[in-house]
């Protein structure tokens, strides 16, 4: 049994795609128009083969017809058509693909568009295939008599035998799937709507064009139990901020606030808000921690004051309780309190202290809430060549946005059990040079301050807090407000030496 991915560009230039048509797969019929058009045609310069849109900037389709860089970029460019898709008439719309992800255990691997299909119903997936069950295959490869048809074909297969990955399927005609067929969906139609059960992997290719085997028959991989897996990648990761998000406010005066935004995971306008400061002489860099920690880069206010610039105090506020330790853990770190440092240090939701020092490295400094102490003192180097950022945002476990001073933004993700990236220099926006501070409460959000926009109180042009959500997974970002640079969510948040949002208030929940 073989692989039947490849399809020659040659044969495609060849003009054979004015041939009469013929019948189906190696047999079986033309799909009629208005039917099925979540049928994919996939095509890259070396094949050709098919899929089946199951979210409308998504495909599922065969590993052997798209593989990915480690990037999760595809390997070579490739273009998928959907919707009624006819070669001879230029019918159907068309995107390339800028993703894809692979699964480990079988022959599938999900394509992203780059566009979104439009007016394409996607095809559902349905319950396990039972034996003796009747599917239809269809895809747009040769037929018994054309290289390249016009419109994909369709042929009923009998389910011969089910594993955990694989659907084994035979045609009372002895047709089989041919080359170009690889990806193509296997459906059953259950009152009038198509269920997508597996997608084409193999098959002997008896009757195809220029083929000479006997044998027939043909295997496909399963879909049917994929529906989690498919979730993870193509729907945005559900954040969980089940107390919103907590927001310090280190003013001019010295003045310490404590807002809360209550729908960091949804970007709505709306807050708690507080009556009075809950602290003063805050004139350092503040840094929101885990767990109501407050790191506080002391800048010394007096000749009273013994403790001079650059010294790291660890403060704790409980809402009930109030303001307890304050003690210094640290000294040296005056370099945060310069405003070309300020924004080269953030905290992570573990209460990690990460840090570009002046020789451009990345440094992390990590608190034992076991021995209420630094694990290493010294701190550890991550990375090095970090001086062209010139800010860092602790988004989540690891998770750091580096934005460059033309306002370029990186995402990076380090795994310390692993001591190693999981991702890294992955560029996931522009225009951030607009913000004076980004701060983030944790679940890939952002709030960014110091643009100019419209406020959602009272409609004046002014200062504005805007709020930005990423999804890691789908590589995508929340939808924007109406001047399409983040949602608008505050306003004012000029008069602050800092802004800080406590990183633990959101989490990844799924």
């Amino acid at each position: 049994m073989r692989r039947f991915t490849a399809l020659s560009v040659t044969l495609l230039a060849g003009g054979l795609l004015t041939a009469a048509p013929a019948d189906a797969l190696s047999g079986g019929t033309a799909v009629p128009v208005g039917t099925h058009p979540f049928l994919a045609r996939i095509a890259t310069p070396a094949k050709a083969c098919s899929g089946a849109l199951i979210d409308p900037s998504w495909v599922l389709t065969s590993a052997t017809c798209l593989t990915a860089t480690d990037s999760g970029a595809p390997s070579e460019a490739a273009t998928v058509t959907v919707g009624d898709v006819d070669l001879g008439t230029g019918a159907g719309q068309s995107a390339k693909v800028t993703k894809v992800v692979r699964r480990t255990d079988r022959d599938v691997v999900l394509a992203k568009l780059e566009k979104p299909a439009t007016g394409v119903s996607p095809i559902t997936l349905g319950s396990a295939p039972q034996a003796g069950e009747t599917l239809q295959v269809a895809g747009f490869g040769r037929t018994a008599t054309e290289w390249v048809p016009a419109r994909p074909r369709v042929a009923p297969f009998t389910v011969s035998a089910v594993d955990g990955s694989t659907v084994s399927v035979s045609s009372a005609d002895g047709v089989d799937t041919c080359k170009g067929d690889a990806g193509g969906p296997a459906f059953r139609v259950s009152g009038g709507t198509a269920q997508l059960v597996a997608v084409s992997s193999a098959s002997w290719q008896h009757g195809c064009l220029d083929v000479t085997e006997t044998r027939s028959g043909g295997v496909e991989a399963r879909v049917d139990d994929l529906g989690d897996w498919i979730r993870k990648q193509i729907v945005p990761t559900p954040v969980s901020c089940p107390a919103g998000a907590a927001i310090w406010t280190a003013r001019t005066d010295g003045s310490l606030w404590r807002y809360v935004h209550l729908d960091p995971a949804g970007g709505a306008v709306s807050w708690s808000q507080p009556a009075s400061p809950i602290g003063s002489g805050w004139t350092g860099r503040v840094l929101a921690g885990k767990g109501g920690v407050i790191w506080d880069i002391h800048r010394n206010n007096s000749a009273s004051d013994p403790y001079p610039d650059g010294t790291l105090k660890r403060w704790v506020y409980s809402t009930s309780t109030g303001w307890s330790g304050g003690g210094q853990v640290g000294s040296g770190w005056a370099r945060y309190l310069t405003p070309e440092y300020a924004n080269r240090i953030t905290v992570d939701e573990k209460n990690r202290i990460f840090m570009i020092d002046d020789q451009g490295r990345l440094r992390v400094y990590v608190w034992s809430d076991t021995t209420n102490w630094w694990v290493d003192g010294g701190g550890e180097t991550l990375d090095t060549g970090w001086s062209r950022f010139d800010s860092i945002t602790a988004a989540g476990d690891g998770v750091l946005y580096a934005r460059k001073p033309g306002g370029e933004m990186f995402r990076f993700k380090y795994d310390f059990a692993a001591s190693a990236w999981d991702s890294k220099d992955k560029q996931v926006g522009v225009g951030w040079q607009m913000f004076s501070e980004i701060f983030s409460p944790g679940g890939d959000i952002l709030y960014g301050r110091g643009s100019t926009g419209t406020s959602p109180f009272n409609g004046q042009t002014g200062p504005v807090l805007r709020w930005y959500r990423y999804s890691a997974n789908t590589e995508t970002w929340a939808p924007s407000g109406p001047d399409h640079m983040g949602v608008t969510i505050g306003s004012g948040w000029n008069t602050e030496i800092h802004v800080t949002a406590a990183p633990d208030s959101c989490k990844l929940s799924g």
